[in-house]
């Protein structure tokens, strides 16, 4: 069991790196009359440090704000993005969203589980960076359970243990996870949902577009059933 860890950013630190060097080395064959310069070392040493600093950066912003090439830096780990989940306990479905962000540090869950009327039944937010256990994943979450009475109330944890489907190819995304979720303490502690199942919606832009589109699957379903009761 460890942490998570996408070498790609330091991979990328290195090459930086070494294309630095290889230009500061370089600087005394290129540019001989440079070596006349008093204290040419020390501005060669203070612009390389400068290039290194403006490329990463460079470099890190366009993946931070461009989907494409943060699938290519997370790989096939790629699950950035808007998703709804639904388990079966007693006999009932529930159901509810999360919301994933990846950035080039790690791995974040927001979500809330929802009633029938898509009101707000829990909040979770995720408390451990992904931690890779034999070829699963899971998180650590916070969760507060509403009380219709009281509010929230004490906050309990819970482990949700994630199985990504393999993507089709390369380019393709990860768009649906099985997973099981384990609750310990507040009055929901034990409880344990082993067929969690999560879809992505690719389409959505906010949590909103999330819930209406769980809207209309369980309003659908709804008029089934009372057809066919």
């Amino acid at each position: 069991m460890s942490t998570y860890k996408n070498d790609n950013r330091e991979n990328i630190a290195t090459i930086v790196l070494l294309l630095v060097v290889y230009i500061a080395i370089g600087i005394d064959d290129w540019l001989p009359s440079i070596k006349s310069i008093e204290y040419y070392r020390i501005i060669v040493l203070l612009i390389s440090v400068g290039l290194y600093q403006f490329i990463i950066w460079l470099i890190f912003f366009v993946i931070s704000h461009t989907s494409f090439f943060m699938h290519l830096y997370w790989g096939k780990l790629y699950i950035d993005g808007y998703w709804s989940y639904e388990y079966t306990r007693n006999g009932k479905i529930h159901f509810g969203i999360w919301r994933i962000k990846q950035d080039l540090n790690g791995t974040h869950v927001i979500g809330s589980g929802l009633n029938d009327d898509c009101s707000v039944r829990t909040n979770v937010r995720s408390v451990s960076p992904l931690i890779e256990e034999q070829g699963a994943f899971f998180v650590l979450n916070l969760r507060q359970e509403l009380n219709s009475f009281e509010g929230f109330i004490t906050p309990v944890y819970s482990k949700t243990t994630l199985f990504l489907d393999e993507p089709r190819n390369w380019f393709s995304v990860v768009k649906t996870i099985r997973g099981t979720t384990e609750i310990y303490g507040g009055s929901s502690n034990a409880h344990l949902h082993p067929d969690v199942k999560f879809k992505k919606h690719l389409k959505a832009k906010s949590d909103e577009d999330v819930i209406n589109d769980l809207k209309i699957q369980h309003l659908s379903q709804s008029n089934i059933k009372t057809i066919f009761q």
